[in-house]
């Protein structure tokens, strides 16, 4: 996780979770492992008292509390038990990601939110696989897909941070609509075939084994939201915040950098 993404979400929590810092919510961090060469997570970012934080990763590591067996059907998380869902840095390497949203939506309970960001830009890099990029109309196309209510999103084009500019990042607000009992079954159904395409076959018989349910689903005690636009209020304040000429320079400086690497690297080796 990276210092823009790490800001990001520290945004995400003062916009959105404010007024219910002393309730009991339980948050669960999607892609929490902490690997090599990294040191932030979203648990210091959501490290709160009267808060259950629940890392969550496809193998035991550093910051893992709960290894799912399938990185596409989390039986280990109940459907409806969490607040707050956070992603940071995962959907790049999830080779099926629309199938990641529909198990985020499923885990949520009604007005439940999720903070996702991924990248819009950057170099390769597997964790073991990296696959995506997200623009600006992908996440409110998923949030759609998944049936959730999106509050924000953006794309970081503008430089507004010193450091991880190539990344783009990519965030999302979403929540959770509060559904009723026929409501939640259309859900469950929409989420069991979906994840039933991971396969090379779809899987009926998990589509038959799926349970639906006929009762509303868990409510949080989170309050349905509006959006804050707090990521495009976050790149004013930093902006705002430096010497454009300063800031520019900066910019100047790593384009030389690159060309710099572009003349000393053999066309073979050279990945832009």
């Amino acid at each position: 996780m990276h210092a823009s993404a790490n800001d990001k979400a520290r945004v995400f929590r003062k916009a959105y979770l404010a007024d219910v810092e002393t309730t009991p919510l339980t948050v669960l961090d999607v892609g929490s492992a902490i690997v090599d060469g990294q040191s932030l997570s979203n648990r210091d970012v959501m490290g709160n008292p009267a808060w259950t934080l629940v890392g969550m990763d496809i193998e035991p590591g550093l910051n893992v509390d709960v290894a799912v067996a399938d990185p596409y059907d989390w039986k280990e998380i109940a459907t409806g038990s969490v607040d707050v869902v956070t992603c940071s840095e995962v959907f790049e390497h999830a080779e099926y990601f629309w199938i990641t949203i529909l198990e985020i939506s499923r885990v949520l309970k009604g007005n439940g939110l999720a903070f996702i960001t991924s990248p819009g830009g950057g170099p390769r890099h597997r964790f073991p696989v990296d696959c995506w990029r997200f623009y600006d109309d992908a996440f409110p196309a998923l949030a759609r897909y998944a049936g959730l209510n999106l509050l924000e999103a953006q794309v970081q084009w503008v430089p507004a941070y010193r450091k991880g500019i190539q990344w783009r990042d990519s965030s999302a607000v979403m929540q959770k609509p509060v559904l009723d009992a026929g409501q939640s079954r259309l859900d469950a159904a929409r989420i069991a075939i979906g994840k039933s395409l991971r396969g090379t076959e779809p899987a009926l018989s998990e589509i038959n084994a799926a349970g639906l349910a006929d009762s509303p689903a868990a409510l949080s005690p989170i309050p349905a939201q509006s959006g804050k636009a707090a990521f495009a209020a976050r790149e004013t304040e930093l902006l705002a915040g430096s010497n454009t000429f300063m800031r520019k320079g900066r910019l100047v400086m790593r384009q030389l950098r690159e060309i710099r690497r572009i003349i000393a690297t053999p066309m073979k080796d050279l990945h832009l």
